[in-house]
Order: C-alpha cells, then structure tokens, then sequence
C-alpha cells in the first residue's frame, strides 16, 4: 500500500508526547500530523497500571492545557464529555489516577489522527521528503518527530537471561506467575520498585514465603516534590539548563535526582504499614529484607531458579543469594530507534542518543525544509523534567512553532522563583 499524499509531519510513537504534538497541531492550518504507534493501543505502561496508582502531576499537566488551556484536548474537557466531572473533583479532589489518565490518551487518540497497529521498519530520504516504511507499506513526510519513548534498563548481568519468572517491572501486570511458598528478589530503589514491592505483598497472586528488596542507592528515598525542586520541571529552568556547560549539566543531574527518582511519601507509608501487617497482624508466613546501598552483581539460572550475587556498595563485601522470581525496577534508558539506521550515519550522537538543539531539532546533513525532532531524548541538554509529563505541551509547542517558522504557541517563559545564574 502506497500513501501518495505525503504528510507534513509524521509523529513516529504514539505516547503521551505525541499525542500532545498532535493535539496541540490539530488547530493549526498548514501543518498536518500523523502519528504512527506500532501497538494496537495508546495504553500509558500497561505492566504498571495499578488501579490505586497515583499520577505524580497535576491534572493540568495534560497534553495541552499549560500551553493551550481552551484546547478541546484537556483533561477537564475529557471529563465533561464522559460526563464525570463533578464525581471526579469529589472523588479526586487531591490526586488523579494513573488509570483515569490512561484513559484520556485513549479518548485523545481516538479523536486525532493516530495510526494503531502501524509498526515502523525504516526510515530513508530521497529528494525533498522521507519515506517511511512500515507494515502496511510507504508513507512520505516533509518531518519527522520521534517519540517513541524509552526501553527498560537492564543490569548487564540480565540481559542475556530469558525466563518466564523474570522480567522488567514494565511488564509485570501481564506476568500471571503465583507467589505462594516462592522467594522473591526484587531490584530497584524508585517508585515503580515500590509500587511492584506492594503489589508483590498484596496477595492479588499470592504471598511470597520470602521478599528481599534491594537497591544499590542510600536508601529506601522519598521523592522530592517540595516547591523549590518543583521549579526544575518549569520551563524557565529548562532554558537555563540547556545554556549550562555539559560538566556543570551533568553535575546538576546528579543533584537533582532527588526530584526524578525517588519514591512519593504516600507510597512509602502504605509499604511500611503492609510490611507491619504481614510482621504482626497475619498468620501468613512471610519473610523479608530490604538492603539499601546493594547492587545486584551477577545473575545466573539455576534448575529451578536463579543465583545472584549481591555486592555491598559501602562494605564491598559480596553474597550470594537464591531465589525463585526475580523483577527488575531498575528503570529506564533512551533508545535510538533502529527505523532510523538508513540515516544514522548523517546525524551526530552524542554518546548514547542524537546531538539535541534547544528546539528539539536534531541537526543532520540533510535540507533544512525536511527536519527532523525528537520528543523525551534530550535530559542531558534539557534537564530532568525532559521526561517528565509535566513539559510534554510546551516541549510540543517548542516543536510546532519551529517547524511553523513562527510563535503560534506563545511561550513566554513563567516566572520563576529561583535565580538563575543572575538572570533577571
């Protein structure tokens, strides 16, 4: 199948960021989007979608109401035509779902242009456009956008082991594995760790005889979501940020981790009164560990299990340790998406994913009239909210007025309460 009219931008993921440039795109004259996402749904970390799980945003970080607040693509908007607006501010006057917003992505897609079930092959360029190859034949656009998310990190002692009794935390509502009588070793420190550990304790498939959780930071961490580490995810700051040099961005990553990867305080309370109840208020057999500062080393498969071994990151002593399941929290690294090999060698990288200009642009040798962005790739350049949801509508805004030429979407940067470098 030939798609003979070419497409002025072709969004390659169909993830919340370019549901957001699709959305944010759809008024606009001139500038048509198509997004392609090879699953057959736009569901948000199916493997993760607890129904109690919490979004870590403001319901207003949506797809588009921080740049466009009248978009008929906002999450309030979403709730009046599913008429469930007055029960979803009483029942959710504090927090929103991560299952409720999952579901605003599959309504969004529903209204925009997104092709389900559209797997991309490779990306070539000839003459003045791209031609896209996917499973359902060629499509041709003058732009691209990628935004095809990240993949699970693996530890490297892991990644070659394939057992139906271990996995990424990505996937582990769709493991249907029982726990009863099995000693569980559980990797990772964030809030997708905790979230699996609770699960893990719950009963929903069985109580292990044993957990032992570990991570290889300093401890079992709170996320920081005070105010002023609240202004690294404005858009203020993201300017400041990608002018820094890359030792002092670098730097201010590891400072800032606090902000990005720990564990909400919420979170932390119902893992500790669970780990109580199964202490005291239970008949169930249970044991567990939880080892701060313990980095798994080495991983193998035994008969009927797995031998791990467990590096003490302060003492340096090392243990072995066996178990029957093994889950990997361990989050999460950019890709460079394979489609992409045909041209890879006419864009710069920079180490582990694309060079990223402070308009999302990837510089290649290719004209100027046929571009290239990518959506969540650029945190050493853009900072720690990059792959946040929090700037998914500005980032796309960013985007759409490059490509238009102009600032249809004004972005004049909020106000900030932290200095920054001196700037006024």
């Amino acid at each position: 199948m030939n798609h003979d009219r070419p497409t002025d931008v072709l969004a390659l993921g169909g993830g919340p960021a370019n549901l957001s440039l699709a959305a944010l795109a759809a008024p606009l004259d001139g500038l048509r989007v198509t997004a392609l996402e090879s699953r057959t749904s736009v569901t948000w970390h199916p493997g993760l979608l607890w129904s109690g799980s919490r979004l870590q945003v403001s319901g207003v970080k949506d797809l588009v109401s921080l740049v466009d607040p009248r978009s008929r693509f906002g999450f309030l908007n979403f709730l009046h035509e599913q008429g469930r607006l007055y029960r979803h501010l009483i029942a959710a006057a504090d927090h929103v779902s991560r299952k409720e917003f999952d579901q605003y992505f599959t309504w969004a897609a529903q209204l925009l242009d997104v092709r389900l079930g559209e797997h991309v092959e490779a990306v070539e360029h000839h003459g003045d456009r791209f031609l896209v190859r996917t499973t359902r034949g060629t499509r041709h656009a003058d732009h691209l956008v990628l935004g095809v998310g990240q993949t699970p990190r693996l530890p490297d002692c892991a990644r070659d082991i394939t057992h139906p009794r271990l996995w990424h935390a990505a996937e582990h509502l769709t493991r249907d594995v029982p726990l009863d009588g099995r000693d569980v070793l559980l990797v990772g420190g964030g809030q997708s760790a905790a979230e699996v550990a609770l699960d893990l304790m719950s009963g929903r498939a069985g109580t292990p005889r044993r957990l032992t959780w570990v991570t290889g930071r300093r401890g079992f961490a709170p996320l920081d979501d005070s105010p002023f580490a609240d202004e690294w995810f404005n858009p203020r700051y993201v300017e400041y940020f990608r002018d820094l040099p890359p030792e002092q961005r670098a730097d201010q990553l590891a400072r800032q981790r606090c902000a990005g990867t720990g564990i909400t305080r919420e979170l932390l309370a119902q893992v500790y009164k669970r780990l109580y109840e199964l202490d005291y208020l239970t008949d169930t057999p249970f044991r567990h560990e939880l080892l701060a500062g313990t980095r798994l080393d080495e991983l193998a498969q035994d008969h009927d299990g797995f031998r791990a071994t467990l590096l003490d990151t302060v003492t340096g002593t090392r243990r072995p340790h066996r178990s029957d399941i093994v889950v990997l929290a361990t989050g999460y690294r950019p890709q460079r998406p394979s489609f992409m090999a045909p041209l890879e060698d006419r864009m710069p990288l920079d180490g582990d994913g694309y060079a990223v200009a402070a308009d999302y642009r990837v510089p290649w040798d290719g004209p100027d009239t046929n571009r290239i962005h990518v959506q969540n790739a650029a945190r050493a350049t853009h900072g720690i909210a990059d792959p946040n949801l929090g700037l998914a509508a500005w980032r796309s805004a960013v985007i759409l007025n490059s490509l238009l030429g102009h600032e249809h979407y004004a972005l004049k940067a909020d106000e900030i309460t932290l200095g920054l470098g001196g700037r006024p």
